[in-house]
């Protein structure tokens, strides 16, 4: 092997070391009822199954590490290969009633057409379709010049492949995809998860290596015998010990105050939105901008991980439940005191009282005992409950979303 087949071989290894690291990460986030397969259906699976095990959720996950990490461009190979991979496996997916397509990637996105279409895939279909088109027809002219023993473009069979395929196969595709861009260190964003479960950053480093040996070990168990890496909520964390090793890594009791840390050291990836959400629209309702309903998104899912990372360190689903109640309580007062003089047709005196329903709400801190939450937490709460929803801003809330 020349020096170049060797680097050749430990960029493939390392690729698929990201690929491992990536799963663990996803796997920390899996939700009860959730399965994760590794090199299965593709390179990372999430499959969420209902009561009677019907797959109700599936996640398809292409995983794309490069050394220099830069920016994807409109003729990434990465890019053409994932797509093309997507539109020949799409038949044979187990029966499902959704799915969904991301492309996980340590490059950032730039501004060139095809990939600022792709940041908003399911709004700019046509213009994405009539691109591959006229890209397979600049490609196949450019080859038909090239000289005999030519290399073709390594792109060239990906872009005639893509572009082969249907309009309505491509569309299905492109109203389901997104891009995760993220360009920090993936250790790190292990190290943030496991943060998010209450482990003190004394820890971290210990606890993160228990876990990846612990994957490491179940993986090579699975290969060896011959099955696939398919592993569940139940599997993680109980056979391979996932809650033990945050219990006896986590501090006790509880700190509600760590959340602020985990707030503020949070790096959100380049792409990031919460425009299928219920908060979503409702804050969107009442005027609310784009930059603080994302900060209200990230603060409701901070909080949520936080709360859930809890329980296990004697926070109960009961106290959860009744501090979910006592902040419901202490809307109710807001919303009725906002509302009180409120016409409903009059829109520009509703919108006002519904911001300062929103406003008062948002100022307003919760308590569980004798502690009070952080200010963020507290916020995050409440986002949460209106994206139940259990609470919203508007007179009428609950005719116009409570659906």
């Amino acid at each position: 092997m020349n020096h170049s087949e060797k680097v050749a071989a430990d960029k493939t290894s390392l690729g698929f070391e990201y690929q491992d690291l990536v799963y663990i990460e996803k796997l920390i986030d899996l939700k009860q009822g959730q399965t994760l397969g590794l090199e299965f259906h593709d390179d990372i699976h999430v499959q969420t199954a209902d009561g009677d095990g019907y797959i109700e959720d599936l996640l398809l996950v292409q995983v794309k590490h490069s050394l220099n990490s830069g920016n994807i461009s409109d003729r990434d190979i990465d890019l053409w290969k994932t797509f093309d991979n997507w539109l020949k496996i799409i038949l044979d997916l187990p029966p499902h009633r959704k799915v969904s397509f991301q492309l996980y990637t340590n490059k950032g996105l730039n501004d060139q057409t095809l990939v600022s279409l792709l940041k908003e895939p399911y709004k700019n279909i046509k213009q994405i379709i009539d691109f591959i088109r006229t890209t397979d027809r600049e490609i196949t002219a450019a080859e038909a010049l090239k000289k005999p023993g030519k290399a073709p473009n390594p792109i060239a069979e990906y872009v005639k492949s893509v572009s082969g395929a249907t309009d309505q196969q491509i569309a299905f595709l492109l109203e389901r995809f997104e891009f995760h861009s993220d360009r920090s260190s993936i250790i790190s964003r292990i190290s943030f998860a496991l943060q998010r479960l209450a482990i003190p950053e004394s820890r971290l480093d210990e606890t993160r290596a228990q876990v990846i040996g612990a994957f490491k070990e179940s993986k090579f168990s699975k290969i060896t015998k011959g099955e696939k890496v398919l592993i569940s909520f139940d599997d993680f964390r109980i056979k391979m010990g996932f809650n033990r090793i945050v219990i006896a890594a986590r501090p006790d009791p509880a700190d509600f105050g760590r959340f602020v840390d985990i707030y503020y050291n949070y790096q959100r990836p380049d792409s990031l939105s919460f425009s299928t959400s219920r908060f979503h629209s409702q804050l969107k309702d009442i005027g609310i901008s784009d930059d603080e309903i994302i900060e209200r998104g990230v603060e409701m899912m901070l909080a949520e991980q936080f709360i859930e990372s809890l329980k296990d360190s004697g926070f109960s689903a009961s106290e959860n439940s009744r501090l979910e109640n006592s902040a419901v309580s202490d809307w109710q007062l807001l919303h009725s005191r906002s509302h009180r003089k409120t016409i409903e047709h009059d829109e520009a005196s509703h919108l006002n009282a519904s911001m300062d329903c929103y406003d008062q709400t948002m100022y307003s801190s919760l308590k569980t005992g004798e502690i009070e939450l952080p200010k963020n937490l507290s916020c995050g709460k409440y986002i949460g409950l209106s994206n139940l929803p259990r609470i919203g801003w508007r007179k009428n809330w609950q005719s116009k979303f409570k659906k």
